[in-house]
């Protein structure tokens, strides 16, 4: 079993892949040039603490795809921050997207000591201000 289907495994409902647009869809954003350019979400893989969004984004003579990793300071967290964006290529094949988009998570994951269970992220207390 890959390391991919072991983590759907262990975290169950923690691993969760959608795609928001088919591959045809992507491919024709990605092949325009539209007047009103904006960020379009494509693909979101969660895998415990940390995600990664696929998204077709405006430069100003073309639309790319690129990824952003979010991660959360703690496993209980509603809220992701961003960590990183990328512009790995893959292939759209409705097959390979879910495992091409875990590969670039994975490999973030262990480049960074990033973890999918766990805070990796050091505590800072703030000091709280008092309103006068």
């Amino acid at each position: 079993m890959n390391e991919r289907k072991k983590l759907k495994k262990q975290l169950a409902e923690k691993y969760i892949f959608k795609m928001y647009l088919s591959v045809n869809e992507v491919k024709k954003l990605l092949s325009e040039n539209p007047k009103d350019k904006h960020d379009t979400l494509f693909a979101s893989l969660t895998v415990g603490c940390v995600k990664i969004n696929a998204v077709v984004f405006p430069t100003p003579d073309k639309m790319l795809l690129g990824f952003d990793i979010l991660v959360k300071d703690t496993p209980e967290s509603e809220e992701w921050i961003c960590y990183d964006t990328l512009s790995d290529e893959i292939k759209l094949s409705p097959r390979s997207i879910e495992q091409s988009m875990f590969d670039i998570l994975n490999r973030e994951v262990k480049a960074y000591g990033l973890s999918y269970t766990e805070c990796n992220f050091e505590v800072i207390n703030c000091k709280s201000m008092k309103a006068e």
